[in-house]
């Protein structure tokens, strides 16, 4: 079998909450259509407007943080299943449930899509832990900012994209800045910049609505977002 090297895409559960979330998920296609000669790609999709619906819900009713969580990845799912089917033959029919099940579905040759796996884990860290499995050369995560910013640009009106960071700068910055509750500005979570710093993978934090450029990203190298490296 040829070789092929793996990237992973990790897309904000967001993507789907836009009021052209089809528009998104078509220019996906066209990207994934675009790079499968040449690359192999896993994707993971976050929850989204319907995993913060259910844990509103959910904690209304005193339900514990480990259901919350479940209904959080259950919704991940439901959002990595649309992906698949708007694949068609080009993505694996099923999503996984586990680390070892998306692994075992990549052994097919076709693009894997997934969720979250399990309580207590963000689908940040089930990206990065899926990009360590397959020794992908790159993770993109596709969020609803156009890279990193020193600030967070949503309430800092002097916040400064920067083009290229080291994974220690990104942690400095996220650590004064970022929350573990839904809807916040967060990119990566402790877990996951951990695994992407021993397994020295490079990431791509970009703007999702700029989906349709990531071709030229991977196959050009163009400067889309920011890059982060791992020291």
């Amino acid at each position: 079998m040829e070789f092929r090297p793996s990237i992973v895409i990790k897309i904000s559960g967001k993507f789907f909450d836009e009021n052209d979330a089809s528009a998104n998920i078509s220019f996906l296609r066209q990207v994934v259509s675009s790079l499968a000669g040449s690359y192999r790609i896993g994707i993971v999709s976050g929850g989204g407007g319907n995993a913060r619906k259910y844990i509103k819900l959910g904690r209304e009713l005193k339900l514990n943080e480990s259901y919350l969580d479940l209904l959080g990845i259950w919704a991940s799912r439901l959002n990595a299943n649309l992906i698949a089917f708007a694949l068609g033959d080009l993505a694996y029919p099923a999503v996984p449930d586990s680390l070892e099940d998306f692994v075992e579905k990549w052994s097919s040759g076709k693009v894997v899509v997934t969720g979250g796996f399990q309580p207590g884990q963000s689908t940040a860290a089930v990206a990065a832990l899926v990009a360590e499995a397959i020794s992908a050369s790159k993770l993109v995560v596709a969020t609803n900012v156009d890279g990193v910013y020193d600030k967070d640009p949503r309430d800092h009106a002097d916040a400064v994209m920067l083009k290229e960071l080291t994974l220690s700068r990104l942690r400095e910055i996220l650590e004064s800045s970022q929350s573990v509750k839904a809807g916040t500005y967060e990119l990566l979570d402790p877990m996951s910049m951990k695994i992407i710093q021993r397994s020295k993978i490079q990431v791509i934090v970009m703007n999702y609505k700029n989906i349709s450029a990531l071709t030229s990203l991977i196959k050009e190298n163009k400067a889309i977002g920011s890059i982060v490296i791992p020291e």
